[in-house]
């Protein structure tokens, strides 16, 4: 988990928001000390990861509801998360627990409108093949906490984008996670914060699913965009064409490895597209076999 931060505080070195956080460099075996936070206007702060590790240990409840499931031999709990704003996130965690060592974890985003439940039984593809599985409701959404107006979460660069830095750290306290290998799978609203996770939030790897260009760049706030290692997807008639061009953006945009697939006859959005290609899933899970 350390190299993961300390990763983390590489990546952003050069980045303005570092100076605006004001996050000490870190030598040796030197703990980091939490400092407040500036309040810069309308702007991420994506480092509170490291903000977090005092505020964060650990504001979230396990809930006393487990799912066991005897043959795969899996648990799932009920989470809830606390965000830096002080937003309540609730979530799924899925374990394997017949495996020893760390394992890679993979975070399900939903899209807007939608909950955590529309991943179904994807979720237990992943299960099944020994991921750590984190599945969220983003503020305003599901049985997270509600929000006057949820539109401002598809572009506000301090809002939706808390509520997946406190997923990724959540992740990283497990014993069970390999803090190293963390991707974000995501549809919709869900797509655009796994490029966000990729490009500013140390993750290895992502799926996005009918992701947006502009509101990409809007999430990222100042964090220019550096996107590698995403497999980008949409339907060819998803909002009449436009989520195939800005797939095909996206991708262009994307450094190696990267995927696109778009479905053709298709005009879904999101996890809708499973339903007209049945083979996605399995290039998913290929996709993460390969890249985490």
């Amino acid at each position: 988990m350390r190299l993961f931060k300390l990763g983390l505080l590489k990546y952003m070195k050069n980045n303005s928001l570092r100076k605006a956080l004001k996050i000490p460099t870190i030598r040796g075996n030197q703990r980091l000390t939490p400092r407040p936070l500036s309040k810069a206007n309308y702007q991420p702060q994506f480092l509170t990861l490291q903000n977090h590790f005092i505020l964060t240990i650990i504001t979230f409840l396990i809930l006393f509801i487990t799912f066991s499931n005897a043959d795969n031999k899996t648990t799932k709990k009920n989470v809830v998360l606390k965000t830096k704003d002080d937003v309540t996130i609730k979530g799924t965690i899925g374990l394997p627990d017949s495996v020893d060592g760390k394992l890679p974890a993979v975070i399900l985003i939903h899209q807007g409108g939608s909950d955590r439940t529309e991943w179904g039984g994807f979720f237990d593809k992943l299960l099944a093949e020994n991921y750590v599985v984190f599945a969220y409701d983003v503020r305003g959404h599901g049985k997270s906490d509600k929000v006057e107006d949820i539109y401002p979460l598809f572009n506000n660069p301090n809002l939706a984008p808390k509520d997946l830095i406190a997923s990724i750290y959540y992740l990283t306290t497990l014993p069970q996670v390999d803090s190293t290998r963390i991707a974000v799978v995501g549809s919709s609203i869900g797509s655009n914060l796994a490029c966000v996770a990729v490009s500013a939030l140390g993750v290895k790897t992502a799926v996005a699913m009918s992701g947006k260009t502009s509101a990409v760049m809007n999430l990222l706030g100042n964090h220019p965009l550096k996107l590698k290692s995403v497999f980008h997807i949409s339907s060819k008639g998803d909002q009449g064409g436009k989520r195939a061009i800005w797939a095909k953006e996206l991708y262009e945009k994307t450094a190696e490895p990267r995927k696109l697939a778009i479905v053709e006859g298709s005009s879904a959005h999101g996890v809708g597209i499973f339903k007209d290609d049945s083979s996605l899933e399995n290039e998913i899970l290929n996709w993460l076999k390969e890249t985490l």
